[in-house]
This record gives C-alpha cells, sequence and structure tokens, in this order.
C-alpha cells in the first residue's frame, strides 16, 4: 500500500526506474533526486536551519549510497529480465513473482539504508511539527479518498487500463488490437481498493504518530520505524492482504500472457530497452565513485 511517508523514501528509486525513457533524462532526474526529496519533505515538515542542514546531509548520503550499492543491482536485474526475454522458454508465473520479490529485497535495502535520517529526523521535530505532520498527511489521504469516491468503478478500471498501456509502450511499443483487448478484460478483473487504500494509510498515520509520540526512546522509535517503512506490509490487515494477493495473481497472470505474447519487433524493443536502461545505471553508478 502507498503512504506518503513511504513516496518520500521510494523517490529516488521511482525517479529511476519510472522516469529513465532516454539516458538524459536518467541521469537528469536521478542527479537531482535527493533535492528533489528535500523540496518534498519540506512542503510536510517545516525545518530550523539545523534541521535542514541535516537533512540536507542526509539525503545526500543517502543518495550517494544508492548510487554505490544499489545501481549495480538494478543493472544486473535488468540485464538478468533481458536475457528472460530472450530465452525461448514461456515464463511462468513463478518466474514473474521471483521477480517482484527482487524488487522488494531492493525496496528494503533502499528502507533501511534511510533509517538513521528518518530517525534523526522524527526524533528532532516538536509537539508542534508532530501535530502539524499529522494533520498534513491526514488531510491529503481524505481529500484523495473522496476524489477517489466520487469516480464509478468503471472509470478507475479505464484509468488503470490506460496507465498499464502507457508503461508496456515504454518498453515494447504499440499494441496489437488483441494486446489492448486483453488489456481491458485485465482491468475489469480487479477489484476497487481505494477504501481499502485509505483506511489502511490512515491506520499507517495512526502508528506513525504513536511512534512519534515515543520519539524520545531511540529504541522504541527505531522498531517502529522498521515495521513502518522497511516491512510495512506486516502490518496489513487480512482483508486488505488477501484483495492485494487477489488482485497480484491477475495482474501477474495477465502480465506473464502479455510477456510471452509479445511479437518479435516488440521483444527486441524491450530486450533492447532493458540493456540500454542497465548500462545507464552502471554509468551513473560509476559517476560517483
Amino acid at each position: 500500500m502507498r503512504s506518503a511517508a513511504r513516496r518520500m523514501l521510494r523517490a529516488v528509486l521511482v525517479l529511476v526506474a519510472l522516469g529513465a525513457t532516454t539516458g538524459c533524462a536518467t541521469a537528469f532526474l536521478y542527479d537531482r533526486a535527493d533535492r528533489l526529496t528535500n523540496r518534498w519533505v519540506g512542503g510536510y515538515v517545516e525545518l530550523d536551519a539545523a534541521q535542514q542542514e541535516a537533512v540536507d546531509g542526509g539525503l545526500a548520503e543517502l543518495h550517494r549510497w544508492h548510487r554505490r550499492e544499489q545501481l549495480p543491482a538494478y543493472a544486473d536485474w535488468l540485464r538478468g529480465v533481458a536475457a528472460r526475454l530472450g530465452d525461448d522458454r514461456l515464463l511462468s508465473e513463478a518466474e514473474m513473482r521471483t521477480l517482484g520479490t527482487e524488487l522488494g529485497v531492493f525496496w528494503r535495502e533502499f528502507a533501511s539504508a534511510a533509517l538513521p535520517l528518518l530517525l534523526e529526523i522524527g526524533a528532532d521535530l516538536t509537539d508542534d511539527r508532530v501535530a502539524g505532520l499529522m494533520q498534513a498527511l491526514r488531510d491529503e489521504q481524505s481529500t484523495e479518498f473522496e476524489a477517489a469516491s466520487r469516480r464509478a468503478d468503471d472509470w478507475h478500471q479505464r484509468r488503470r487500463a490506460r496507465s498499464s498501456e502507457r508503461l508496456m509502450r515504454r518498453w515494447t511499443g504499440p499494441l496489437t488490437s488483441e494486446q489492448r483487448a486483453a488489456k481491458e478484460a485485465w482491468a475489469a478483473t480487479l477489484e476497487p481498493t481505494h477504501a481499502a487504500q485509505y483506511h489502511n494509510r490512515m491506520g499507517w498515520i495512526d502508528e506513525l504518530e504513536r511512534a512519534l509520540e515515543q520519539r524520545s526512546d531511540p529504541e522504541a522509535l527505531l522498531a517502529a520505524a522498521e515495521r513502518l517503512f522497511v516491512m510495512p506490509e506486516n502490518r496489513w490487515s487480512p482483508e486488505v492482504e488477501a484483495l492485494i494477493a487477489r488482485n497480484s495473481a491477475r495482474t501477474t497472470a495477465y502480465f506473464v500472457d502479455f510477456l510471452n505474447g509479445l511479437d518479435v519487433g516488440q521483444r527486441e524493443r524491450a530486450i533492447t530497452r532493458l540493456e540500454q536502461l542497465a548500462a545507464e545505471f552502471d554509468q551513473l553508478s560509476r559517476a560517483g565513485a
């Protein structure tokens, strides 16, 4: 489940992995990721000069770590996916789930590396700033939920279909009429999630508030931060977990069929794009050496 704080932590990863459509864009976004994240933080928490200096230094160090430690791993992962697409064997759902699990490992490593900075920020907040942060997070979630609730379920389905097609076109080029029909059919099978997301996110914010109430206790704050940021899925309710599992299973099956059905040109384009992005990550990692 997405949360406002998790969006802050994954800014570096998302800006690169999803925003990277050309080599220039990859380097441009990545080299500015810590500054963009810093600006995002400033939209939620007002910091004094000393706190801002600490955040500046912490984000710069996190960026250097990510460049040094994770970009080479991303490159290897992308090359592995490219090699698998070039294999004559059909991709299985188990293999697709394994790829997703590997991405989850990257996230947990990144979140763990970011914890010291998060703990430093949290421990140094005043009561007024904690209250302001909580209110801002709750207001944001309520606004998003109200907007989503005004839309019919089929509007959300169409939005998912459009979003997935944009993503796939980025990697494979235009879809065939059969592929578009399959995409629409898949989107129609997904169960609505905005209500479950809203309640999960509000529960996450409640837990964050309770954690910050004990911010003078380093051990308690660390344990709460690990639960909230590194392994947030451990706090999902059984209902949310089941909903995610059902939609994930449908999505996995759909993408396996899509990838196995790529024509020669689409497959070659995807392999080329994966290898290009891997090379860009390698170049970016060396730039920080």
